[in-house]
């Protein structure tokens, strides 16, 4: 029964990837990308929140809650409720510069308001490195729900056919098809999650006997650094979360700036999901279950608590909340590669170079699973301390300021080493987040480039 209501849900993915093709085949490059800036608030709603409700953080969330305790949901839901007041400001003047220069990609900006080469190359480096181990993760995701409902699909075979799903997705229409189907797999996330969790307050007889979740010492924050780690990395990740390369090109796609604020509005409401994964975890805690790893965590509790279809409508909803986000950082990767590496070339060509960079990632990402399983761990744990980093040059951007490329170069380079080596070095100053205090000095020395330029103009 599982499996026959996963292949549905998998056919009518395709279905509505074919359907978001009709009168749409993308012309261009920048409709191919960003749909031309065309996209509604509907659609632009459903792929903007997406990263909310990654497959990493339906597994993840529940992880951190089992092994943390209760306290990392201080700093895991607070970036991302952060994230949309901030948005909310700073989506629409993102918007704004690509409308101004007619962007594609986050690197376009860069390129169009500094006049630089060798930024824009940078930025390329610089945001290539951070995406690169996404794919990895939404694998290594898929491979935690089929391992869990026992399904006897090897690694490469499931990797393999999602690899190709993903790219016919892209194939069809461009960014159109994962925007649409993100409307089906968000619909299915929510109601997989609202079943797992109210099965699993169901099972602990809530609210009569609710036991209280602690971390591994007893505390409830289970965090290095304590409160000052926490309050830096919300600073920290929700500005990550507004300025990531995927989201900056989903913005692209909105038909006018008030599109991109009006869904900020809106968004807090998927916040409300995250107590139902919170009762999932505190089940399998209290229940005296052992997870194969913290990420089995959901999926234990859906195995115990639903029946067959219920399991087979969550594994159908934790493949496209995969799939959704790897097609949309395929289509963010693949143009910065095409057209911002390799410029100069006719658009005709650009859109076939970005089409063969990402099938080359997604080869990748599916040879890479054994090998490279620890390497893209880590650089997961660092994809905000090297995303963040843009922050303060799109920002000057925004405020139409004119400073050399120079000092963005050198402020993003700083950032860069500063937070990658502490965090290598496991050390927190004052117990800060080490990407926050490479994004500071990033800061000053942006600011001070700012200043030098302004006493010479004068």
């Amino acid at each position: 029964m599982e499996v026959s209501v996963f292949l549905a849900v998998i056919t009518a993915s395709v279905l509505i990837a074919i359907y978001s093709r009709y009168r749409h085949a993308a012309r261009n490059t920048r409709d191919f990308f960003v749909a031309s800036g065309q996209f509604g608030a509907v659609l632009v709603f459903f792929l903007t929140i997406g990263e909310t409700y990654s497959i990493g953080s339906v597994l993840g969330f529940p992880a951190g809650i089992y092994t943390q305790g209760s306290g990392f949901g201080l700093w895991f839901l607070g970036y991302i409720l952060l994230s949309y007041p901030v948005g909310y400001f700073l989506n629409p003047r993102v918007w704004a510069l690509g409308q101004k220069y007619a962007c594609v990609t986050i690197a376009d900006i860069f390129r169009n308001h500094y006049a630089s080469r060798v930024l824009e190359i940078l930025i390329v480096l610089n945001t290539t490195l951070f995406l690169f181990p996404f794919g990895e993760m939404q694998f290594a995701g898929l491979m935690v729900v089929v391992r869990n409902l026992g399904w006897h699909v090897s690694g490469m075979m499931m990797t393999g056919a999602s690899a190709l799903l993903t790219l016919a997705w892209i194939l069809l229409s461009g960014i159109r098809a994962p925007a649409y189907v993100s409307i089906l797999k968000d619909v299915l996330m929510v109601v997989a999650i609202v079943l797992g969790g109210y099965a699993a307050m169901h099972a602990m007889h809530w609210p009569a006997a609710l036991p209280r979740l602690s971390g591994p010492d007893g505390g409830v924050h289970g965090v290095p650094g304590g409160n000052a780690f926490i309050v830096s990395t919300i600073i920290l990740q929700s500005i990550g979360l507004c300025i990531a390369p995927q989201t900056v090109a989903f913005l692209f796609s909105a038909r006018s700036p008030r599109t991109v604020q009006k869904n900020q509005i809106f968004m807090p409401l998927y916040m409300l999901m995250f107590p139902f994964l919170f009762m999932m975890a505190l089940y399998v805690r209290t229940a005296g279950m052992t997870p194969a790893s913290p990420n089995d965590v959901f999926m234990v509790a859906v195995c115990a608590t639903l029946p067959q279809w219920a399991r087979g409508l969550v594994a159908g909803g934790c493949a496209l909340s995969a799939l959704v986000i790897l097609a949309g950082i395929c289509l963010a990767l693949g143009p910065l590669v095409s057209r911002n590496l390799m410029p100069g070339h006719s658009d005709r060509t650009q859109k076939t170079g970005a089409q063969v960079t990402i099938a080359v990632y997604l080869l990748v990402s599916v040879l890479g699973g054994a090998s490279l399983s620890g390497l893209m761990v880590m650089l997961n744990n660092l994809y905000y301390i090297g995303v963040t980093q843009l922050a303060p040059g799109i920002i000057v951007a925004i405020f139409n300021r004119r400073v050399s490329a120079v000092p963005i170069i050198a402020g993003l380079l700083c950032g860069d080493l500063i937070g990658i080596s502490l965090f290598f070095l496991h050390v927190m100053p004052a117990g800060l987040n080490p990407g926050m205090i490479g994004l500071a000095v990033n800061a000053l020395i942006v600011w001070g480039g700012m200043v030098r330029t302004s006493a010479t103009a004068a």
